[in-house]
């Protein structure tokens, strides 16, 4: 008879039969870390298995693996403390997570990139000038503090400071999400490139007040209500 006290037998998983599903994550693969509560188990600590894991899937999804971001929405539900207390590994899951869930493929070999990002980032802030970044809207409030210093082209500790609460998360991730539309489906590859070495350096949340491309983005907005409100008179 069955008694509703009964709890289901959970199905310990070997360390290395953990490393084999995350590895190359599957609908398959992911349904058996669902069913088998993978991130619960007292398993050796997950966090080495990540940091290793991440070259992987990074290469993964550039390549178009879209389970992968599922994985990656699911293991940052569990509130896993290695990665709530690890900023670059909350950064390099959510640059993973959206390249992931971007259809495409790379036309360009991402080792390149990493390799030499110094090199791929120059004059790369000028990707902010395309049309796929006026998605990203600042409204006039936000961009009027800074009127004085961005008339000027020079931006006070003060103003960069300001700048730098402009972009909160839902914006950082709605500018990571068109770099990886860019990064994927721009028809020259120069310019995917760039836009993929722009992802890798906002890794960190903190430099986006001082980086040139996210100044560069602010700057166009407010050139470009100046322009609307010339054109309106």
């Amino acid at each position: 008879m069955y008694n509703p006290d009964d709890k289901p037998i959970s199905v310990v998983v070997h360390p290395g039969l953990r490393r084999i599903l995350l590895t190359s994550p599957t609908q398959d693969s992911l349904s058996k870390i669902i069913e088998y509560e993978l991130f619960n188990q007292p398993c050796p600590p997950l966090a080495n298995d990540i940091l290793c894991l991440l070259p992987y899937w990074e290469q993964q999804a550039l390549e178009g693996n879209d389970v992968l971001a599922a994985l990656i929405q699911y293991m940052c539900q569990q509130s896993l403390s290695f990665i709530n207390n690890e900023k670059m590994i909350q950064a390099n899951l959510l640059r993973i997570q959206i390249l992931a869930s971007t259809p495409g493929i790379t036309s360009f070999p991402a080792i390149e990139v990493q390799e030499n990002l110094v090199q791929f980032l120059q004059t790369s802030d000028i990707l902010a000038d395309l049309p796929e970044l006026e998605v990203i809207a600042f409204s006039e409030s936000e961009i009027k503090p800074l009127s004085s210093d961005l008339t000027r082209f020079r931006l006070t500790p003060h103003s960069r400071r300001y700048i730098q609460n402009l972009f909160h998360s839902e914006r950082r991730e709605a500018i990571l999400s068109v770099l990886a539309h860019i990064t994927k489906n721009y028809p020259l590859t120069s310019t995917c490139r760039q836009a993929y070495a722009l992802m890798l350096s906002l890794d960190n949340p903190e430099v986006w007040g001082n980086h040139p491309f996210c100044v560069r983005l602010i700057a166009n907005r407010f050139w470009d209500n100046k322009l609307k409100k010339t054109v309106e008179k």
